[in-house]
């Protein structure tokens, strides 16, 4: 009599191992498109300087849900794109409680407290910054019609890449 149990066997192992591969990789995919977080401004503004390129700060809060639409429908999407990647350093700042970051200064400080020298009240805000942390275009307040913002991100971005190569000359 002819016995099926072994294949059996390996016909679940290779469920198994399919299984392990699908959710490994659904991980791998859903966070292939995260914002980075801002961490240590200092270190973000050497790489900043050293390829003359600005950095696009998302402010955000944790339950704001225009700030989940603008990381998903904008932002990811955007730092997925190859012709960004060497144009933009983007990164994301949380000013919830607890939140903390290296100064330009290298000082620890809370998030919510080192974002009041930009003046933001609203979250989303998209600030473009140069190395020294100033405001090198027109900060990009809340989220409308998605269709256009790529375009006044567009915009924003070479504005800040125009003033950092003159300022460099």
């Amino acid at each position: 009599m002819l016995s099926l149990q072994p294949q059996a066997d390996n016909l679940k192992q290779l469920a198994h191992i399919f299984v392990l591969y699908l959710l490994s990789g659904s991980y791998v995919a859903a966070d292939v498109g995260k914002l980075p977080p801002l961490e240590d401004i200092q270190q973000l503004s050497r790489t900043s300087k050293q390829n003359r390129i600005p950095i696009l700060l998302m402010v955000s809060q944790y339950h704001c849900g225009y700030c989940d639409r603008m990381k998903e429908e904008v932002l990811q999407p955007l730092q997925l794109d190859q012709a960004y990647r060497h144009r933009v350093l983007i990164r994301e700042l949380s000013i919830d409680p607890g939140e903390m970051v290296t100064t330009l200064q290298g000082e620890r400080q809370a998030a919510d407290d080192f974002i009041t020298q930009y003046n933001v009240s609203v979250t989303p805000t998209l600030l473009f910054l140069d190395a020294e942390g100033r405001e090198a275009a027109q900060r990009i307040i809340g989220i409308n019609t998605v269709d256009f913002l790529f375009l006044y991100i567009e915009a924003a971005i070479d504005q800040a890449t125009a003033k950092i190569l003159s300022a460099g000359d």
